[in-house]
């Protein structure tokens, strides 16, 4: 069973530390969510995590084992325009994906994006992952057709081992 919180400074190294065994490196290649062909260094670190807690109209939800406490995965999220909810970084521990947690870590940002009024919810992938788009297709997000650069020049976001990497938007309108 997992809970859900709200992320606070003193978590800032722990998610920064899931979140790159996620996305990055040889321990991100037990699950299917790995960058680590696309891009090189690190996802993030507890220095940008302390930045993404302390910004205003962001927060990050922690997604943690009732039994032993420990976070699972976590997700951040950003009130956009009156109406939007932005959300990234979803993150699921690798010995611990495929199991539905992703699913449930969605849900709970929906669940999140209705209580503060918004109609939809928006979300930047790297189009090249395409067990990834499909897995929010899934879910009912759509491609916008609308796609921005890759951030190739902050090193803290990862060293782009190609150099036609972008991020496609898709999002998905709530009832």
């Amino acid at each position: 069973m997992i809970q859900f919180s709200t992320a606070q400074i003193q978590d800032a190294e722990k998610i920064s530390n899931l979140v790159n065994s996620a996305y990055r490196g040889e321990s991100s290649k037990v699950g299917w969510t790995t960058e680590a062909d696309l891009l090189g260094g690190q996802r993030t670190d507890r220095e940008k995590i302390v930045e993404m807690i302390e910004e205003q109209d962001l927060q990050i939800e922690l997604a943690i084992d009732s039994e032993t406490q420990e976070i699972i995965g976590c997700v951040y999220i950003r009130n956009e325009k009156p109406e939007t909810l932005y959300f990234g970084m979803l993150v699921v521990n690798p010995g611990l994906q495929a199991k539905g947690l992703g699913k449930n870590i969605l849900a709970h940002v929906e669940q999140l994006a209705r209580s503060f009024g918004a109609k939809k919810i928006k979300l930047s992938v790297i189009p090249m992952r395409t067990e990834l788009v499909s897995f929010y297709e899934r879910r009912g997000f759509v491609k916008t057709g609308n796609f921005e650069e890759f951030p190739a020049d902050d090193p803290r976001f990862g060293i782009p081992k190609r150099d036609d990497l972008q991020l496609m938007e898709m999002v998905k309108l709530l009832d």
